[in-house]
């Protein structure tokens, strides 16, 4: 690693976005401000050293944890992971501005310890609670005009840009994450992932009907009908009802009685758009690769598809689908090895043997979201100064919130304002129980993966949190326990002025956090080391 403040050190090559000619302005005006000359020897090179130094500390703003955890292996492992002693170096809204709580908006003025609010954790919609509340007086805030809506803050406070935090003041003209307040308390389903969810996704694009907030199956079979809303059941935990209908027969013109099962969801709905590109139409979707996750999923979709757009051969091992969509069947056929050639009609065959695994075998893939990603990029059409005209000055709040200290206003993802751009440095530990699968990472990832969230404007509460949520989403364990202990530079350069002093943090997931002996296992291991 380069030493930012080595004076032989190698021409730089600043992050995207990193304005590396701002700062060096910035740290001048600062030794202009403490008295200092910023043209004598000793402090002349000190502007470009500094801004050296801020593009190593806040490397991690443009790495995505997706990149570090890039790499699963099939170990075939069931018992804890943990690696220990990994080093870490390492605002406001105001009374009348509505904050997306869990049950409705509430005023930032009437919420309370314990309430719950919304907020996004990589594009998934998610909750934290309010676990300490702080107010103080201001005279100036910012009106934030967005193409989804708007809200006010303090000027410093960070909203979510594709750039990484920026502060509310200084993002007219950027993007900010937002998700659609209206759908926030829609159910989020629990997936079980495995052949009934991979036969429900399979059916859906064989023979469903994805409306605005619904989905639904009509067909002739009646059985066909019951594995669906049985897939649903166990994969969802939607209660799917089985209905008679009767529609037109394209073949005969007459009503023919049939069986509707309808799932009136928009989560759903939305979710089945992600996986086959935006656009449900059988014509234009495209493979959800999703269904690629593990074999037994992808065994699933097959069967699915062919139940819905497939005949069961009567002589030979295997089954012939049916389709006018030749790139999804081109796909499909990659994927199992068969031979396709698309016909010049309205429809072609792909023939799918019963050996195809055993020939040809199968590649998972992970890097496919499953769940729903729910946010987008709102566009900054302005920001407004506005001041406190007369002598009663604005009262803000500052929420902090666990497991995740960001929150959502009016949509729009924001967190609370880092106190000070000073490091904290100590030792993370993190500990993960592989699935059932067994998959495991690269022992090197994990501590890649705290150095990717530690090197960004950041709080060891929220860094631990961060780096739990990641874990959980790539990895798909059991379980995760992440411990953090810090010394902070704000405590021992300033302020108190207590040096030594070291602040524990901690989150678990899944297994440590549902069984105490799990728990406590890992706790005895970490706190067990020798100093």
């Amino acid at each position: 690693m380069t030493d930012p403040y080595d004076e032989d050190a190698p021409i730089r090559i600043d992050p995207p976005g990193f304005d590396h000619e701002r700062i060096e302005r910035a740290v001048r005006e600062i030794l202009i401000g403490i008295g200092e000359d910023p043209d004598r020897d000793g402090l002349l090179e000190t502007p470009a050293r500094v801004a050296r130094a801020f593009a190593e500390q806040f490397a991690g703003l443009r790495q995505r944890p997706e990149e570090v955890l890039n790499k699963v292996f099939e170990a075939d492992h069931d018992e804890m992971v943990l690696v220990k002693d990994i080093e870490v170096y390492s605002t406001c809204v105001p009374s009348r501005q509505t904050v997306n709580a869990v049950g409705g908006r509430k005023r930032a003025a009437d919420v309370r310890v314990g309430d719950e609010l919304y907020t996004l954790v990589d594009g998934e919609v998610r909750t934290t609670a309010v676990t300490r509340i702080s107010s103080r007086e201001v005279r100036e805030l910012v009106e934030v005009v967005t193409e989804k809506g708007v809200f006010k803050v303090t000027p410093d406070h960070p909203v979510a840009t594709p750039e990484g935090w920026r502060e509310a003041k200084d993002v007219a003209g950027l993007f900010i994450e937002w998700t659609p307040p209206r759908k926030l308390c829609r159910k989020r389903p629990a997936i079980v992932y495995g052949h009934d969810f991979g036969y429900l996704v399979g059916t859906i694009c064989a023979d469903g009907t994805v409306g605005k907030n619904y989905v639904s199956l009509v067909v002739n079979d009646q059985e066909y009908a019951k594995k669906f809303a049985e897939a649903v059941r166990r994969s969802l935990g939607f209660d799917a009802q089985i209905e008679a209908v009767s529609r037109p027969s394209g073949f005969t013109g007459l009503d023919t009685p049939g069986y509707r099962v309808r799932v009136v969801s928009s989560y759903l709905a939305d979710l089945v758009r992600q996986y086959v590109g935006g656009d449900a139409h059988h014509m234009r979707q495209r493979f959800p690769r999703v269904v690629l996750r593990d074999v037994e999923t992808f065994r699933g979709f097959l069967d699915g598809y062919i139940d819905g757009d497939g005949c069961r051969s009567a002589r030979s091992g295997g089954s012939t689908i049916l389709g006018g969509n030749v790139p999804f069947l081109e796909d499909l056929a990659q994927i199992i090895g068969a031979r396709f050639t698309p016909s010049t009609g309205s429809r072609s065959a792909l023939w799918v043997a019963d050996s195809w695994f055993r020939r040809h075998g199968f590649r998972a893939e992970y890097d496919h979201p499953s769940r729903l990603v729910e946010s987008e990029w709102a566009k900054v059409l302005q920001v407004r100064p506005v001041h406190a005209t007369g002598t009663k000055p604005y009262t803000v709040y500052s929420f902090k919130c666990d497991p995740h200290p960001t929150f959502l206003i009016n949509g729009h993802l924001t967190h609370n304002c880092e106190h000070h751009l000073v490091p904290f440095h100590g030792l993370a530990h993190v500990g993960y129980t592989p699935n059932e699968k067994g998959q495991i990472t690269g022992l090197s990832k994990l501590a890649r993966l705290v150095d990717v969230y530690a090197r960004r404007p950041q709080v060891q509460e929220r860094l631990t949190s961060q780096i739990a949520d990641a874990l959980m989403r790539v990895l798909e364990p059991r379980g995760v326990i992440v411990v953090i202990e810090a010394e902070h530079l704000c405590m021992t350069m300033r302020g108190v002025r207590k040096p030594g002093a070291r602040t524990v943090t901690s989150a678990v997931r899944g297994d440590f956090r549902e069984y105490a002996e799990t728990r406590a296992e890992a706790m005895s291991l970490i706190l067990g080391r020798s100093s």
